[in-house]
């Protein structure tokens, strides 16, 4: 009994590794410039966190709801900065991905920042939990929940969410074929 149960389990995760391997490849043979895609994603992240950051910093260990309230106006202003920016560079490299890769980098990069911001306060890299424990939280931020649930502890849960659905509302609104102003479609 327990041979044919360990017979399964070596096929079934043979099987799966290949499906794995077959839609990494897939996955990453669609993506048109990796190398310009991973910039602009690491563009998104520090547009959008290094302000998160730098106010952490500056609030030290008084952060309270008047930096919750700059967060929230400041990160999705300079992400949108951001994204005016470099939606010109990608147009001239025929790239069209551009908010999807910087979104993608916003929250993959979340809790490595959020644990910088926290250090700041005395938590993150300084607090109890030592390295070992930070660098599991930045592991586990990889799943969006958790990077949700880290933003609603560091703040900045409301700015995560204005361009997450701003992104959402301004690609339907293009896909719609309505005029957004201050917006010019690549030709």
């Amino acid at each position: 009994m327990m041979v044919v149960v360990k017979s399964c389990f070596r096929q079934s995760t043979g099987a799966y590794r290949s499906i794995i391997e077959a839609g990494t490849r897939n996955l990453l043979s669609r993506i048109q410039q990796p190398r310009l895609a991973l910039s602009f994603a690491v563009a998104g992240a520090l547009s959008f966190w290094l302000p998160d950051v730098a106010i952490h910093i500056a609030a030290r260990r008084t952060f309270a709801s008047p930096h919750v309230w700059v967060i929230t106006f400041l990160l999705p202003a300079t992400f949108l900065f951001a994204y005016f920016v470099l939606r010109r560079f990608a147009v001239r490299r025929d790239f069209k991905w551009v908010g999807v890769a910087m979104l993608l980098g916003v929250w993959l990069t979340g809790g490595l920042f959020m644990m910088l911001a926290a250090t700041a306060s005395g938590g993150g890299f300084a607090g109890a939990n030592g390295v070992q424990g930070t660098l599991s939280m930045i592991a586990w931020s990889i799943i969006p929940l958790a990077t949700y649930m880290m933003a609603a502890y560091d703040g900045s849960l409301f700015a995560l969410l204005a361009v997450s659905i701003g992104a959402l509302l301004i690609w339907r609104v293009e896909r719609s074929g309505i005029p957004i102003p201050f917006h010019h479609r690549p030709r």
